[in-house]
């Protein structure tokens, strides 16, 4: 408890459509940490919500000068948020939570303690009680076991955004450009150490959750494309058997040709071989272009995120 009274921390929560929970949020986050830590900053990233949720958050950073907002120029997804706010941290920590206080503000503690006494960068918090909603489990769940088969790192189900980070960790994500990735993926491809603290997850104080089934395929796909290369390595390996196959068919068909003198059939088989194989050239010619795709975006320099305005530029 020592240590904490002399570390400062900054908590990123990115917002989106939150307008019923921003201020129970602010109140919990500065209730439960202002007199466990040296100094506390919240830094609210307005995702570009369609309600008040940044009308109300401005009116509240008005009235608390340690909160800092945020708001992009439209709605650029949760990690990029986050990454947004990262670059107006400059505490010695910085935690990660959610913004529907179904991470608890108290945990936030208990991680930074567990990542001071193992001695690591980086501690995230794990749950093993998952959302109620069914969708969201199963799409969690995909997710999940779809990036462990095909990234070259494996992430516990268990872990979210939820977490804290020291300053150097937090200062390398700020350096980083490109402009495909995820903070948190990239994390977990260079294999930097963390510790994992289990917690347990409250109820969503209000509203819906922002991550449908395609939200998370599409998190899972850019996870893939972007941090591995087993798409490309399987499509050579299914060109190959696909070869090898065809060459069977070849074989089988002059053989038969001239071992019973039988003629097969050939429009049917023809059809069905050549159409097989465009197919396979047309996937694996998708997936080549979703690399060179994501080499022209990283050569072209697009960011992540475009801010809008921040209360630092107000003050």
């Amino acid at each position: 408890m020592g240590r904490l009274k002399n570390t400062s921390i900054d908590v990123v929560v990115p917002l989106y459509n939150d307008q019923e929970v921003v201020r129970p949020l602010c109140s919990a986050v500065f209730s439960e940490l202002e007199f466990r830590f040296k100094s506390v900053h919240l830094i609210l990233v307005d995702d570009g919500s369609s309600d008040s949720t940044f009308q109300i958050a401005e009116e509240i950073a008005k009235q608390e000068n340690r909160i800092r907002l945020v708001r992009l120029a439209g709605n650029f997804g949760q990690h990029q948020a986050i990454s947004a706010g990262l670059t107006f941290t400059d505490s010695d920590i910085v935690a990660v939570m959610d913004s529907d206080l179904q991470d608890r503000p108290e945990d936030i503690i208990r991680i930074t303690e567990q990542m001071f006494e193992q001695d690591v960068p980086i501690a995230i918090a794990r749950s093993r009680v998952r959302s109620s909603n069914i969708i969201k489990r199963f799409s969690s769940r995909l997710f999940s076991i779809v990036s462990n088969l095909l990234v070259p790192f494996k992430v516990d189900p268990g872990l979210g955004a939820f977490r804290v980070m020291d300053r150097s960790i937090v200062n390398q994500l700020n350096s980083v450009k490109e402009s495909t990735g995820t903070p948190f993926s990239l994390l977990y491809s260079l294999k930097i150490p963390f510790a994992m603290v289990d917690v347990e997850r409250s109820n969503r104080v209000a509203g819906m959750t922002g991550y449908t089934f395609f939200k998370s395929l599409k998190l899972a796909m850019n996870r893939i494309l972007t941090y591995s290369f087993t798409p490309l390595r399987l499509s050579i390996t299914i060109g190959v058997f696909s070869g090898l196959f065809s060459l069977g068919i070849g074989l089988y068909t002059i053989l038969n040709f001239v071992i019973v003198d039988e003629v097969a059939p050939g429009w049917t088989s023809i059809a069905f071989l050549t159409s097989f194989f465009a197919g396979l050239n047309l996937l694996f010619l998708g997936i080549i272009g979703e690399y060179i795709g994501r080499i022209y975006l990283e050569s072209r320099g697009v960011p992540r995120y475009v801010i809008r305005s921040s209360s630092d530029e107000t003050e």
